[in-house]
This record gives C-alpha cells, structure tokens and sequence, in this order.
C-alpha cells in the first residue's frame, strides 16, 4: 500500500495520541528535556530552546517533503505534548527508517510509550515503503533496551564509541526490528487471542 507521505496523520493511543509536532510544543518539549534524568543517557547535546525549536522545524519540514518524521505524544483534552516517538532518519532508497523518542519523566512506567511505538511501527510497516527499522541506545540506557525488547526489535550487537554524549565517546547497542519478524509477531498475537485455551 502507497500512501501519501506529506500530510502525517494523527494516531490514536489509549490515552493518547500521536501527532505531528507543532511550533507551539516547544515550551513544553523544552521543559521535559531539561530534565537531565530524560536526556542523561541520550545523544542530546546541551538542550536549549533553538536547539528543541530547530527539532520541530526539521521535523515538519521532513514531513512535507514527504520523509516520515516524528509525531508529538499528546495528552488530554489541551492537548498538551509529553514526549517525541518516530523516525529519527528514513530511506526510502535502502528501505529502513531509524526509532527515536523521548518522554517527560512523569509519564515513565505507564505503558505510554510502549504503545506509541507499537503504533509507530505499526503506520511504518503497514506501508510499503520499509522493510526494517533500527534503533540506537546506549548501552547503560536499561529503561530502553526493556522498551526495545518488549517491542520486538533484536540487538544486531555493539557499535564502540559511536555517539558523543557531553563531551565522551560512549558505546551504543544496536537494535532492529524487520518487516517479517514484526508480522510474524503479529500472527503469533492474533492465534494467541483467538486461542480457546
């Protein structure tokens, strides 16, 4: 299935919702990740409020030249933004997309964020434009790893010194999630579902 890429849309979660990032997030995009327990373990530089303006700015602007970018996660009926879940980068020439989020500490342990990866990959893979999704965490990032794990993605291994993270190298783990593992999964959910016992 082809589908128009320059018009993101909107996703609904339980609780929540995906959709695209606004010039007016960066208020509260900004007040969450200065937060340095969100951005210790990241490849964030110093966050400053041009550095989470120019965020957005690529972010819509990759929209509309058709390059799937990130949605904003947003909450309640203001409609106020707690995190970032898409694609940090996507080739639609080597069919990849690459996962990247992030989420206001006071939303951690919820489930939120589990589910708006779910249904990230979900819009990614039912299109036809990918084959495989990738991630980076580093490799003291525990919380990510679990989120990785829990979303299907396998770790391919270990890229030494890959990403500056204040001033020092450190090591990233590698992950992947394939277009056949993730729809094998699904199958293996659905006979779950659907199983009498």
């Amino acid at each position: 299935m082809s589908r128009e890429l320059r018009h993101p849309p909107t996703i609904a979660l339980e609780g929540a919702r995906l959709r695209p990032l606004r010039v007016a997030d960066a208020a509260p995009f900004y007040a969450y990740l200065r937060d340095p327990r969100v951005t210790d373990r990241t490849s964030y530089p110093d966050v400053t409020l041009p550095l989470v303006e120019a965020i957005i700015e690529r972010s819509l602007s990759r929209w509309a030249a058709g390059e799937p970018s990130k949605w904003g996660i947003a909450l309640g009926a203001d409609d106020q933004l707690v995190g970032t879940c898409g694609f940090n980068d996507w080739s639609q020439v080597h069919r990849w997309a690459e996962l990247g989020c992030d989420l206001a500490r006071a939303h951690w342990g919820t489930g939120l964020m589990r589910r708006a990866v779910a249904a990230a990959l979900a819009w990614a893979f039912q299109g036809d434009q990918i084959d495989r999704v990738h991630a980076f965490a580093r490799v003291d990032n525990a919380p990510s790893a679990r989120l990785l794990a829990h979303s299907g993605f396998l770790r391919e291994g270990c890229l030494r010194s890959f990403r500056m993270c204040r001033g020092r190298p450190h090591d990233f783990d590698l992950y992947a999630l394939l277009r056949s593992d993730w729809a094998a999964a699904r199958l293996v959910t659905g006979a779950r579902a659907g199983d009498d016992g």
